[in-house]
């Protein structure tokens, strides 16, 4: 590539990532962890799409001051590949985990060769094993730079594994565009590796970040805001498409918090809100592959079960099976008793029949529900 062509090529990245940056600073709605990993990415692109070309800019300028620059340049950009490695890999697992302890214990391990790695690099002023700058201000590639090429790939394979045993567990309840960030980057990475005088690494980062950015944007529409399950609007499009269909059969648990009100009236609306977030984490708990968790209206959740037609007879069982794990989930938040409340379901049940009207679907399970509601306000008080 010619230099012309390295300072186009990065500049479409540093374009592409300030926009990122003003619609990100616009519609961010939420200040998760997962929010602050990903500017964090943006910011890296930023530096490194402005480090690449300078560096390609002075190489070969015999210079004293641009040889230190360009020695900088490069530390920069190979310390940014790690730590880029190791950001991805903590982004994926918060995108698919709520529970913000789990995405550590793989993170921690990558962090600690992370640090070897920013040490050893330190060490390339003196040694030159990663890379050299020769007297004529000429970067070389060394062989042991092909490491942090190796700690990249890695950190696709790792963040590809964690997406995979996330969708064996829980099929697709839960939707990442993994392959929207990974597809560019394989191939400018690759193609960077192996064609030394190539810029098109981080424009190819760039462009993957915002396809992530573009499909999660998508997604917000049919997501709750409040509680990260899905929206009416997103169940109401499962039906017509279980309506299309007649390779599953499909039922339905209307779900109801009980004596959400009282939490609402005795720790006002903010920790009511809480609850509603930790109802929704306990039934995306019990999801599998065959389960999805929507919020229907206020404090009422419906999970949604699909399952092949040639397990039609077990429809109801699995349904049970379902609404117990429920109860098991919800009796264990209960029992480790971090909250100041408790949380337990009113649960109604029915299948879903595509020859008549969704109304019809949503009133049997309400009506199982509200039976059910009924015989818990009818207990006797120990």
């Amino acid at each position: 590539m010619s230099i012309q062509e390295i300072l186009v090529a990065n500049g479409i990245s540093l374009v592409l990532l300030f926009i990122l940056i003003i619609c990100r600073h616009m519609t961010r709605r939420t200040r998760r962890t997962a929010e602050h990993v990903f500017t964090a990415l943006i910011i890296i692109n930023i530096v490194c799409s402005i480090a690449e070309p300078f560096s390609f800019l002075v190489d070969g300028v015999d210079v004293g001051v641009l040889w230190i620059l360009n020695f900088a340049a490069n530390t920069v950009l190979y310390g940014c590949t790690a730590t880029v490695s190791v950001l991805w890999v903590w982004y994926v697992a918060l995108s698919l985990s709520h529970d913000r302890k789990r995405p550590l214990r793989v993170v921690v391990p990558m962090m600690a060769i992370w640090g070897l790695l920013i040490s050893a690099l330190v060490g390339n002023i003196f040694g030159g094993y990663f890379f050299s700058i020769d007297a004529n201000n000429v970067y070389h590639r060394e062989p042991l730079g092909y490491i942090f090429y190796a700690f990249l790939f890695s950190s696709y394979i790792i963040s590809l594994i964690l997406y995979y045993r996330f969708r064996i567990i829980h099929g697709k309840a839960q939707f990442f565009p993994i392959w929207m960030f990974l597809f560019p980057l394989l191939l400018g990475c690759g193609i960077q590796m192996l064609f030394y005088g190539i810029s098109v690494a981080w424009t190819s980062c760039a462009i993957g970040l915002t396809g992530i950015y573009v499909n999660l944007q998508s997604k917000q529409s049919l997501v709750d805001d409040l509680t990260g399950v899905y929206n009416r609007a997103y169940l109401e499009h499962k039906l017509i498409m279980a309506r299309r269909s007649a390779r599953y059969v499909y039922s339905g648990i209307m779900l109801d918090i009980d004596d959400f009100k009282q939490v609402n009236d005795t720790f006002g609306h903010s920790i009511g809100d809480t609850a509603l977030a930790d109802a929704a984490k306990l039934l995306i708990n019990i999801t599998d592959r065959y389960t999805q968790v929507f919020r229907f209206a206020g404090d009422e959740f419906i999970v949604f079960i699909r399952l092949p037609a040639a397990r039609a007879a077990e429809q109801e069982a699995v349904t049970r099976a379902v609404e117990e794990r429920i109860r098991n989930e919800s009796d264990a938040f209960n029992a480790a008793g971090e909250a100041p409340y408790t949380i337990s379901f009113s649960m109604g049940h029915a299948v879903y029949d595509p020859t008549q009207a969704d109304d019809a679907f949503f009133h049997a399970m309400d009506d199982a529900m509200y039976r059910e509601k009924q015989r818990h306000h009818n207990r006797p008080t120990p």
